[in-house]
Order: structure tokens, then sequence, then C-alpha cells
């Protein structure tokens, strides 16, 4: 029992740096973290002046075509996991009102309202949204709130707009039966009746995307997500976001009653051809009780050549970071990086379990190096996935990701700090007769953020960006980090006003590809990373590899490669030294005097074998800051629990860079 609460919760749940000078900030208010607060960024120098904002930020353009690119694209921020009250359990949740129209509304920087009475503004508009609502259930939200169809008033419809929890299990049971099977009671025997009723609400996901859709000013894609769960249950998932690239679109949605994973990826390249492009994203793999990465398919069988294909194809992207915790790497699970204990969820699982723990193949990392090992041993990589973030917020409110001004993501089921505590029951759980510690709410936080650089903000240019891999993830920032690799840059790259240029004329970008090194080269990575304003100062920057060796063993190591406040990486150890940056736990400010605005640096790999498979990605580190739930403490005047941590170190992945000899 004690994991229902969870399966609703979770279904639907030589280097170079500059040191920041004080920030001009309201004595009352908290340094950088304040969205009111007024901040002047330190002036910055070198790498940062070819990354100027690309052309058509201010004003959109008539089409894309009309929007001017940049070559040297520009990095642009957006949400691509984000539910609305067409997702029924965003509805059944209290979100009835924050729509697909809604949410764009809010990502442009428009103030709305959360089910609560709530008003809420996002920090800064958004550049790009794809809206994805659980293709499971449109129809079924479609027949319960549309009181001209047909089973709108059944006693089914009726408890999912009284919010009644259970009506809600009821209508989500079906999706884990085998084979799935929707609610009879208003779909038919044959689910015939709820299938159909999907075309309406698709249909207006569809407009909102077009309505809204300004280029070179602000992107909406048409999405959905699939939301499979896992067999073990427990709140088991094997969901996956899917974003076209135009408006050309399939007719319909697939969902979990049509069929297992493996089915969606068929379906879409049957149902999605010609002028129809679409990539896929896995979200949250610490969710997934190890099925993502564990080499078969989702539902134990043993993978076919073709489907080890059709993944690397279509899962070009994972979701390092959402409200679900961090899905990055933890230490002592293939890692002993310490930086890996980051909003974890759950602990590591031990004997046989894989259920509501953490294992080898739940874990970011972990797949990048597994599919190390496929490529050589099946000539393809099903794991070869750029980086991004997302929030799978249910409030309609995309990238609303705020330590400080945090309201929760589930409408009126974490609407309060005692309930996000853990101190309160939710509804859910109250519901369901279970008890505040079931609840793994207070181990959740407020998401992620996906970057991608692009020629130019439309459709094409930043899904392209998307399908090439050449994207970035950040823990809920506007932090931007840049790499790119090759064999000829020079040792000081890092300080050359034309180090971008120079990137994509003898390198390639985050999310590319190296090939076999000529005797004597090793790579070398320039990588580079700009804080967000509206964050803490950046602590420092790192590289982290991964290879398999000749005998099969799947390595990593971390190196910092650039560090705050004038210091360098210890030559042994590979790690900045702790730059001293504090938080006052008062008042939540943080030190004014440490921390660099960029980091910077040109890095040779020095334990580089050209005959090892591996993989390159950067991770740049914020000085600490207050956790969502020392605001939540203080807001509710109770102790902070002894079991959460009181700060964090916000932080920023970039893409990885893969080397295959």
């Amino acid at each position: 029992m004690r994991y229902l609460v969870c399966l609703l919760m979770a279904l639907y749940v030589s280097a170079c740096s500059e040191k920041s000078e004080p920030e001009k900030v309201d004595a009352d208010k908290d340094l950088g973290l304040d969205a009111t607060a007024e901040i002047d960024e330190p002036a910055a120098s070198g790498p940062v002046n070819n990354v100027k904002a690309g052309d058509g930020r201010s004003a959109s353009a008539d089409t894309a075509k009309d929007v001017s690119q940049y070559p040297l694209r520009d990095a642009y921020f957006g949400e691509l996991h984000i539910h609305t009250a067409y997702s029924l359990d965003a509805y059944i949740f209290g979100n009835a009102l924050n729509d697909p129209f809604s949410a764009y509304r809010f990502a442009k920087g428009e103030t709305v309202k959360l089910p609560t009475g709530v008003e809420k503004k996002i920090v800064a508009p958004l550049d790009f949204v794809a809206v994805t609502d659980h293709a499971e259930a449109l129809g079924e939200y479609e027949i319960c709130t549309n009181p001209k169809m047909k089973g709108y008033e059944t006693d089914v419809c009726k408890g999912i707009r009284a919010n009644e929890m259970k009506i809600f299990q009821e209508v989500f049971a079906g999706v884990s039966k085998v084979p799935a099977k929707r609610l009879v009671e208003i779909c038919g025997e044959d689910g015939k009746t709820c299938v159909e009723a999907v075309s309406n609400p698709w249909s207006r996901i569809q407009q909102a995307a077009a309505e809204n859709y300004e280029p070179g000013k602000f992107t909406s894609f048409v999405a959905f997500e699939y939301s499979a769960g896992a067999p073990e249950g427990a709140g088991g998932m094997m969901h996956r976001n899917v974003i076209f690239r135009t408006d050309k679109v399939p007719e319909t949605v697939f969902s979990a009653f049509e069929g297992k994973p493996e089915d969606l990826l068929r379906w879409l390249e049957t149902n999605c051809t010609d002028d129809c492009q679409v990539l896929t994203i896995p979200h949250n793999p610490n969710f997934y009780w190890g099925r993502l990465y564990w080499g078969k398919n989702s539902d134990g069988s043993e993978w076919t050549q073709d489907m080890v294909e059709l993944r690397e194809r279509m899962d070009r992207l994972v979701e390092v970071m959402q409200v679900k915790g961090n899905s990055e790497c933890q230490a002592g699970i293939m890692t002993s990086d310490e930086a890996c204990n980051f909003e974890m969820v759950f602990q590591k699982c031990s004997g046989d379990n894989s259920v509501s723990c953490t294992n080898e193949y739940g874990l970011v990392r972990n797949g990048l190096k597994l599919g190390l090992r496929h490529k050589e041993n099946l000539g393809v990589n099903p794991f070869k996935q750029g980086i991004i973030g997302s929030t799978d917020n249910h409030n309609g409110t995309p990238s609303d990701t705020t330590e400080s001004d945090f309201e929760g993501h589930y409408a009126n089921n974490d609407a309060t700090p005692k309930v996000r505590l853990g101190m309160e029951l939710n509804p859910t759980a109250q519901a369901m007769g279970l008890s505040a510690e079931d609840d793994p709410t207070k181990r959740y936080n407020p998401g992620g953020i996906a970057g991608v650089w692009a020629e130019s903000n439309t459709r094409e240019g930043i899904w392209d960006a998307l399908h090439r891999k050449e994207t970035f993830g950040t823990s809920g920032t506007r932090t931007k980090i840049r790499l790119f690799a090759g064999f000829d840059f020079p040792a000081d790259m890092h300080s050359k006003d034309n180090w971008v240029a120079m990137g994509y004329e003898s390198g390639v970008p985050q999310g590319g590809d190296l090939s076999k090194a000529a005797d004597g080269k090793a790579p070398t990575l320039m990588v580079w990373a700009q804080r967000d304003p509206n964050s803490a100062p950046l602590a420092r920057l790192q590289i982290i590899k991964g290879w398999r060796t000749a005998d099969d063993k799947l390595e990593e190591m971390t190196y910092d490669v650039a560090c705050s406040d004038g210091a360098t990486p210890d030559p042994k150890s590979h790690q900045c030294p702790d730059n001293g940056a504090t938080v006052n736990l008062d008042d939540c400010s943080i030190s004014r005097d440490k921390g660099a605005a960029q980091l910077a640096a040109t890095w040779t790999d020095p334990d580089f074998d050209p005959a090892e498979h591996a993989f390159y990605y950067a991770r740049v580190l914020e000085n600490p800051v207050c956790r969502w739930s020392m605001y939540d403490a203080k807001k509710a005047g109770v102790e902070h629990p002894k079991d959460l941590p009181k700060t964090i170190r916000e932080r920023a992945w970039s893409s990885p860079i893969w080397y295959t000899p």
C-alpha cells in the first residue's frame, strides 16, 4: 500500500574564470534568487562575446522563412514536458482551468492563477514549449468535461468532476492490465467511444500550438506524452514525450491502451511520414525500475536488431532532471562522484529488488556507458541520447522552477508548504488511507529546464537542434553551457574571441561525433558556461568522461577543468578547492564575493586511448542556495525536516560528444 500514492503522483504523474563582482541587490531581497530583484550582471568578456542574442528574439515574423538565421547559433530555453487540464490526472488534482492555451500564455510571461487561486508569473519568458498532455484518457477527459458528450452524466464522470481520487484510480487501472483495457462504463466494451473522443482535445492542442507560434520570438510544438506503467507497478513508469517538428502530425495519438513502448515507436514510424517528423524523449529514468537501460524490450523480451536501430533513431534525448528527481547518476552505483548526490528520490536497490529504488539501469550516465558496449556488440548505440531538463508540471505552468517561489506541481495535491514537506496528508494519500510518510512529495523538486543551441527561434530551428542533440539541461535555472571537441584545437582556444566559429570549423558541438583519432592525436574539448543572473554564481566547470576498455569494462572519470575565484584544479584529484561560498539559512542570502559569472577551459584528455569507445559531457555547478524546502519551512513557521537537505547546488549539463574508433 505504501507505494500506491507514489503511483498516482508519479504516473501523471588550462582554464580561465571571471570573478563576479558584488551584485546590486536590495538589502531585503535574496541575492540573485528573488525574481523581483534587480541585478547588475558582471560585465562579460572573452568567449561570451560570441554568444550574442540571436536575430529575431525581440520581434516575431510572419513565417519561419522570414526569420534571419544566426550561423553560430544562440541559446534558447524551454519546456518539453508540461501537463494542463487536458491531462486527466491534472484535472482531478484540481487543475480544471489551465489548458494548453493558458500554458502558452504563462510561458510568454502572462500571469495565470493556480488551482489554489495563487497568481503566478514566470521569472522570464521562455523561448519554446511543447505541451505534452497524456495520450491516455484524453478521450475520457473529453467525455467527462464536455456536456455534449454521451457519457457526461455517468457516475464515473461525475466522480471525476468531483475530484474523487478513487474514481481516478479506476480509470487508470486499465493501463496496467494485460492487455490494457479502458473503463467500460464510459468507453464501451471495445473502448471505441473514448478512442473517437480523442479527436476534439487533440485538435485543440494543435490549435493552441498554432495560435501561439510566433517565429523568431516564441516556438510552440505539437506534442503528447505516452504514459505506460512498469509491470512491477508501484508508480513505475515507461513514459516518452513525443515532439513533432511542424504542424504535420498524425490524426490521433498513441497511448498505452494501444500498445507497449516499442509499439509506440513502430506506430510513429508508420504514421509520421513524409512531411511529418518526430522524436521521442524518455523521461525520468529513475522511475523506470531499471527498464530503460537494461538492454531488453520494456516487457523483458529480447531486442531485435530492428528495434535497437529504431530506438537510436527515435530516442534522440533523455530527461536528466525533472520534478521527480535527478537521473544523471547516484554515488555508489557505478560511480564515486559525490556531486551525483543531488535531488535523489530513491536509495540504492538491495538484492534483486528494482522497485522504488535505484539500480544501475536507471541512471543516464550509466545508460551512456552501457550504450558504448551495445555499439561495440550490435553496431548500434540505442542509448546515444542528448540531455535536456524538464518539469512534468501538472499546473499548466511551464518551467515554473524557482526555488524561492515554489507552489508545488500537482494542483491541490501539493498546494501547501506542510503537505510538500510531508507534515500533512495530501488529498491523494488521504483518499487512499495512507500516512504522510508514504508520500514522496518532499523528495521532489521544482524541476529542470531544456536548452538548445539553434540558428533561430523557429520550429525547424529548435527541433533540428533537439534532433542533432545540440542541447543542454539545467536543474531549473537559465545557466548556459556549451561544449566543442576536436583534434586540432589550440590550447588557449577558450581565450579566443572566435572560439565558437573555431569549434564549428574544426570540431563538433555537443551531441556530435568524433571519428577515429589520427596517430598521436587526442580529443581537445572547449567548454564554456555562463551563470543565470537570477541564480547563484558558478563554482566549478567539469568534464565527465565515460569509456569502454578493451576487456569490456565500463569506466568513468570526472575532471574539474575550471575553478572560480582564481583557483586551479588539483593535478592528482582533478578537483577544484571549495571556493568558500555560503548560505545564510536565516534569510537564504548567499555569498556576495564568491563564484564566477562565467567559466571556460580548453582541456585535452590526458588518458586517451584511441582504441576505446568513449563519450564526454560537461557539467557546471553553482554556489549553494537554499532548497525550496527551506523557503516552505519558513512560510509554514516550522522546523526544516531533518531528512531533507537545506541547500542545493543548481547545475547544468551539456549533451555528450561521442568518440568512436
